[in-house]
């Protein structure tokens, strides 16, 4: 038998008991925020067809899809034959193999299912989604290859007070988190009418701000080589300066009124939502083709990191679909990416000071006694497990401090017979003799001095 190395491919990671434990506190924490702003949980596939989804994310973004091959064994049956029988180029032949392609994000996804269900739903339909998602990058610090997003999104109304709840939901679920974070804020609108005013054509916009959106990872002047590749040097320049604009009240000067409508959108933005950690960022593009309006991305101010949430309007997106004039906004937080900013910062202290009990396996007299403790206290809600072997006490309370138990109860031979019950506080190294009938009491008074 060959031996196999035991590893996670390139891009993805495990995640262990206590870090998994991690997650899920944020997890619920952001469940919380989006369940109090009435958002509703859905659920969608963690793939679609590929008609589905290519064309949607921009040229870059369709060759990061995870592609399925049809039916496991599909090459093997019908590949050779396809490839034997006719000529065919590489590029065409995934469409010959596969059908269907791991999801890219939970927006996509998110506008097939409202023009699918649009009979069953209610509009403004306010939805959010937590799971996993695929795209086939350069695994680096801080990007995967499979990742959480945590998505809420607001469909069916063209109203900014969604634009306004959006920032203000970013705002409550760093503050639960006990993250400090800027929220940068741009609007689509205000980019094309830039755009037109330059004298740059529709069908170009899509793709200098791609570039653009490079800026970052890239640098000035790599932007500017790509930028002549696809307009003029003059417009390049002319855009570039545009871009050095902070304030967009500098932006009223130019005579466009789709950039006019843009800005009056931001200032609703900013003075309904009364954020002070929002700031204008025209820099801000975000290559997705499918943002229409307002556009926001969030990173955090006590470290360098990259986006931790992002997201934006999509007026036309379920337009691909069949179904018009159903706008919507929505953002995105990174698990994974918050989880990572969040360990950095030593954000965790505290969220593993849950009582959780170990009661020691010590003598077959005792069993009963064992058994009765495990359902008395698990119904009183408490987290309590039995150590499944009679072994030595010590290995057992090492294991338990291993473990992560926070207290032991100590039932051997002399307990037993005095029908009395030790409790160890494993971090204090403090133990109490109690009788048996006041074990929960005193367990729950320990819970509540935690």
């Amino acid at each position: 038998m060959i031996k196999i190395k035991p590893q996670n491919p390139k891009g993805v990671r495990d995640y262990l008991p206590q870090e998994n434990a991690r997650r899920e506190y944020i997890i619920g924490a952001i469940r919380k925020q989006f369940e109090l702003y009435g958002f509703q949980s859905i659920y969608n596939p963690v793939f679609e067809r590929l008609e589905t989804l290519q064309g949607k994310y921009g040229d870059e973004g369709d060759k990061l899809l995870f592609k399925i091959l049809n039916s496991g064994d599909y090459l093997d049956e019908k590949g050779l034959t396809i490839i034997e029988s006719k000529p065919i180029q590489f590029g065409k032949l995934t469409q010959e193999i596969s059908s269907k392609g791991l999801r890219y994000d939970h927006t996509v996804p998110l506008a097939r299912f409202v023009s699918q269900h649009q009979n069953d739903l209610t509009f403004p339909f306010k939805r959010f989604v937590i799971g996993p998602v695929w795209r086939a990058d350069r695994p680096q610090k801080g990007r995967y290859q499979e990742f959480f997003q945590c998505d809420a999104d607001i469909v069916g109304s063209k109203g900014l007070i969604g634009d306004v709840e959006m920032v203000t939901l970013i705002e409550t679920v760093f503050a639960e988190l006990s993250l400090k974070v800027q929220i940068k804020i741009n609007n689509r609108k205000i980019y094309n009418g830039i755009c037109s005013a330059i004298g740059i054509k529709n069908d170009q916009i899509i793709t200098v701000s791609t570039i653009l959106d490079k800026w970052d990872k890239i640098g000035e002047e790599k932007v500017r080589e790509e930028l002549v590749k696809i307009i003029s040097e003059d417009s390049v320049s002319r855009l570039l300066a545009v871009l050095e604009v902070r304030d967009y009240s500098e932006l009223t000067s130019i005579d466009n009124e789709e950039l006019k409508q843009g800005i009056e959108e931001l200032e609703f933005v900013f003075k309904y939502s009364k954020s002070k950690n929002l700031k204008f960022d025209l820099r801000l593009l975000r290559g997705l083709d499918y943002y229409t309006g307002t556009v926001l991305e969030v990173v955090s101010t006590e470290m360098e990191f990259g986006s931790i949430c992002g997201g934006g309007r999509y007026d036309e997106l379920t337009e691909l679909f069949g179904l018009k004039d159903m706008s919507g906004i929505g953002i995105s937080f990174g698990l994974d990416r918050v989880y990572d900013v969040m360990t950095e910062l030593g954000r965790f202290q505290g969220e593993e000071n849950k009582l959780k009990i170990l009661i020691l396996n010590l003598t077959e007299n005792a069993t009963a006694n064992y058994f009765s403790l495990l359902t008395e206290i698990r119904h009183s809600g408490m987290v309590v497990d039995l150590y499944p072997n009679i072994v030595k006490m010590d290995k057992q309370l090492v294991y338990a401090d291993k473990s992560g138990y926070t207290h032991a109860v100590l039932i051997g031979e002399d307990e037993f017979a005095k029908n009395q019950i030790q409790i160890k506080n494993l971090k204090e190294r403090k133990q109490k003799s109690v009788p048996f009938d006041q074990v929960l009491e005193e367990l729950q008074d320990v819970l509540s001095n935690l």
